[in-house]
Order: structure tokens, then sequence, then C-alpha cells
């Protein structure tokens, strides 16, 4: 059974080196359960890159590799400070006199210091699971870096700042406001007054507005949105989909009309796109 379990994670060793490959990783460490699912990572990082980004490339690169898809936050970063060389200590100065040197009397037979007795070995520390590295790094000398956790500060959440519908004889505008931090964007879309077009025109405008706050290469559109009943109450669910590159994910998102039908529209699409949107890049200021 063992050599079964080693066969089925053989591949391990090789993901391991792959995300090493990652610009600014140093070290990786894939943990594996007993079925040979992933269930953790542990990646070694300087502190060139931000962790979001680091996340997003590993994820990307299971995928595109091996086809696995790792929820995000299973994989752990920690950041390091890698410090120069350490500095020769600087050499004592030699005094010189204009004179005679004076050598000290030279003992007769003198005897042998005794041997200096052997430091005691300390014990070794317990096994820490959140430390483990496939290359470690030598211990002590010159080569030796300082590692310093960096805790990053809680991330925004982007916010909902306004929404409206406007009917005009047989066509509807739906306008959508959202705010992240001191950043606004709103856009507006324009549809005919059918049933049901109220909450498509309102997640199509909630996206655009997204589209505008994001600082990444990404494409965003809404597969579905409609209303649906679970539980015995009436709720919005929204489908994203994001294209970034040659790869393409779903999200669904869900809220209750307890917001309001119109505000329940938007927060199913942020819903649907909120974990994936804690590791992407925003725009900073004002917004044309």
């Amino acid at each position: 059974m063992q050599q079964q379990h080693d066969d089925n994670t053989g591949w391990v060793k090789d993901a391991e080196k792959w995300i090493c490959q990652l610009q600014g990783v140093r070290q990786c460490k894939i943990d594996v359960d007993i079925r040979g699912d992933i269930s953790g990572i542990h990646v070694v990082a300087t502190t060139d890159r931000e962790p979001r980004h680091i996340v997003r490339d590993v994820e990307g690169l299971l995928k595109a590799r091996l086809d696995l898809s790792v929820y995000y936050k299973k994989i752990g970063v920690v950041q390091v400070l890698e410090s120069g060389p350490a500095e020769a200590p600087a050499e004592e100065p030699v005094e010189q006199s204009s004179g005679a040197v004076s050598l000290p009397n030279p003992t007769p037979n003198p005897e042998p210091d005794p041997a200096p007795e052997p430091a005691p070995t300390p014990d070794p520390a317990p096994h820490d699971s959140s430390v483990l590295s496939a290359t470690p790094w030598p211990l002590g000398g010159s080569d030796s870096r300082p590692a310093v956790l960096l805790e990053e500060a809680p991330l925004s959440r982007v916010e909902c700042t306004g929404v409206g519908v406007m009917v005009s004889g047989a066509s509807l505008t739906a306008t959508v406001e959202l705010m992240r931090d001191d950043t606004a964007a709103q856009s507006r879309e324009m549809g005919p007054n059918h049933a049901g077009m109220d909450l498509q025109l309102i997640a199509r405008a909630a996206i655009a507005s997204l589209a505008d706050l994001v600082d990444e290469p990404v494409s965003l559109s809404i597969a579905d949105v409609r209303e649906a009943e679970a539980a015995g109450e009436t709720v919005v669910v929204a489908a994203v989909d994001l294209v970034e590159g040659r790869r393409s994910e779903r999200f669904f998102g869900v809220c209750s009309l307890t917001q309001g039908r119109q505000q329940a529209a938007v927060y199913a699409v942020l819903d649907a796109l909120n974990r994936r949107l804690e590791l992407m890049s925003f725009k900073g200021g004002e917004l044309d």
C-alpha cells in the first residue's frame, strides 16, 4: 500500500521544482493527504513581489502543468528579508614604536592548555510543518539569512455605493457604482424593457464597474443571473466568467432578496468574485 501511495504522489517533487522556478520563490514544500490530494503548499519567497501574486502564479502553474485546481487558501507564502554577507571584523591596529622592541621572556617547557570541553549539543527543536524546505539554506556563517515573517494588512473589499434602474418607454438603463478604498467606478448598461432584463443589466453594469477598478489583464462577463428558490427563500444567483490569457474560470455567487432586488444582483456578482478579487491589483486615485 505504501508503494502505491508513493507512485500516486511521484509528481510532488517535480511540482516543487517547478514552483521554485517562479520569480521570487526560494523554497517550496507540498503536503498531500492519504488520498494523494494536496492538503497544503508552503512557499518561502523574497519580498520583491506581493504574496497574492505568488499565490496566483502557483495556482496557475499547477493548473497548466498538472491540471490541478488548488484552493488558494491552501497556499501559504512566507517572505524573508535577505541580508548581505557579514562584514569582516576590522583588524586591530598594530602599535609601532621607534625604539627597541621588548619581547617577553619565554617560559621554559610550557605545559599545554587543557582541551576545552565540548559544548553540550542542544536537543533538536520539534518539527514545525509551517517551515519546510526542498533545498534548505545553509545555517550560520556569512550565508545565513534572517527570516522575517511579513503580515499583510487586511485587504479592502469592493463595496456597492449606488445602484438604480431607469425606465424610458421600451428601454431600461441600469447604473451601478462600486468603490474600493477611495477609488470609485460607475457604469451604465441599456437594454429592452423585458421581464428579468433589469437583473441582467444591473449585473452587466456591476461587471463593467469592476473591470474599471481592477488593474489586471483579465476579462469579466456575466454568464447568467436569475432568481431562484433556496430553503424556501428567493435568492439571486449570478454566474461570472473570468478569462486570463488562455485560462477561463467560472464563479458563482448568491444573495438574498432581503437586500432588495437591485442590490441583490450586485451583491451576487461580488459574492462570486470576492475570493478572486483578493488576489488582484486595483487602480488608485480618481477614474475617468
